[in-house]
């Protein structure tokens, strides 16, 4: 991605996040709001036909419970959809179209956090107290990815992977992700099995294509989408009955895709430059990109506190750039 698309990009972000400023309040329930994948599985017919497809087990609406968890990183909220699936697994399925190489470190989070909700909801809170041992749902986790850099078809991520420290051994306690890539002609057979994520798929392949026409009119895109899969029954009962309300459902105003755009070309430049071994070229760009974002945040004149909890830069360092940007 060029610089001037970077800019123009940067442009866009700053432009949104100054008309945010006086939207303080509706910013918080906007970042907790589902997206169109967790709606989909907090259906729990749709939750039992992705479940019998991964298995290859009959398994039944009445069989599932829906979960959410609300968790806080990094001052994100988020609620995430798991299930219990016979009484005896727990699925945390997550839809990704961005990196995902921590995803095992973010499920172990979650895990602890579904565990104690399981708890609560049987009332059996006092019963890892006893002497008898107490029974719990075995956890799986599954991702199904439909980002648009390359990757294969099924893969399994490990918690292992991030360890600072392996050799021989990798600690007491591993945990697996088995990730499925959803992108149109991928894992066909899986998508043959189960109408829901094939039409999701759909759905998502025919947004990709009108954000390429409407590059600058996002709410346009998620229209014409919504009008097409309608009209050739691409998750057509969904859609009807939450298409008046699908640009919250997507979790994503046109402030929040300028700023997923501008985290991938960052992301894809980080990509590029490990490839040709420029380690230190990517360390001075990331800064050069802070830097670059900061001094946009200073034009709207936000405090040295909120720029540097947007840029990761330290007060020093902002307070340095506000007396060379007054001069």
């Amino acid at each position: 991605m060029s610089q001037e698309q970077l800019k123009e990009i940067d442009e866009k972000v700053q432009q949104s996040r100054k008309k945010t400023l006086a939207e303080d309040d509706k910013s918080a329930n906007r970042e907790i709001k589902d997206g169109v994948f967790a709606t989909l599985l907090r259906n729990p017919e749709n939750a039992a036909e992705v479940y019998s497809s991964l298995h290859n087990e009959p398994c039944r609406p009445e069989e599932i419970q829906i979960f959410t968890i609300e968790t806080v990183i990094s001052g994100r909220r988020k609620n995430d959809a798991a299930i219990v699936a016979k009484n005896r697994i727990i699925a945390l399925f997550e839809h990704m179209s961005t990196a995902y190489l921590n995803l095992p470190f973010r499920f172990l989070i979650y895990l602890g956090l579904l565990y104690e909700k399981w708890l609560t909801f049987n009332k059996d809170e006092e019963k890892i107290y006893s002497s008898k041992l107490y029974k719990i749902p075995k956890p799986e986790f599954v991702v199904f990815y439909n980002g648009e850099t390359t990757r294969p078809e099924q893969e399994t991520l490990r918690l292992s992977d991030a360890f600072v420290e392996t050799g021989e051994t990798f600690g007491d306690l591993e945990l697996e992700v088995k990730v499925y890539n959803i992108n149109k002609g991928m894992n066909e057979e899986l998508m043959n099995k189960c109408s829901v994520l094939r039409e999701y798929s759909e759905f998502v392949a025919k947004l990709k294509e009108f954000k390429a026409i409407y590059t600058k009119d996002y709410d346009t895109a998620v229209q014409k989408t919504v009008e097409y899969c309608i009209s050739n029954n691409i998750l057509e009962d969904f859609l009807r009955e939450h298409g008046g309300n699908i640009m919250s459902i997507l979790n994503i105003s046109e402030e929040r895709y300028w700023e997923v755009q501008m985290e991938d070309a960052r992301e894809e430049g980080m990509e590029e430059g490990i490839e040709k071994g420029i380690e230190k070229g990517i360390e001075k760009g990331m800064l050069k990109g802070k830097i670059d974002v900061a001094l946009n945040l200073l034009k709207l004149n936000l405090s040295i506190a909120e720029i540097a909890k947007a840029t990761e830069l330290s007060p020093e360092e902002i307070a340095k750039l506000t007396e060379k940007y007054r001069r």
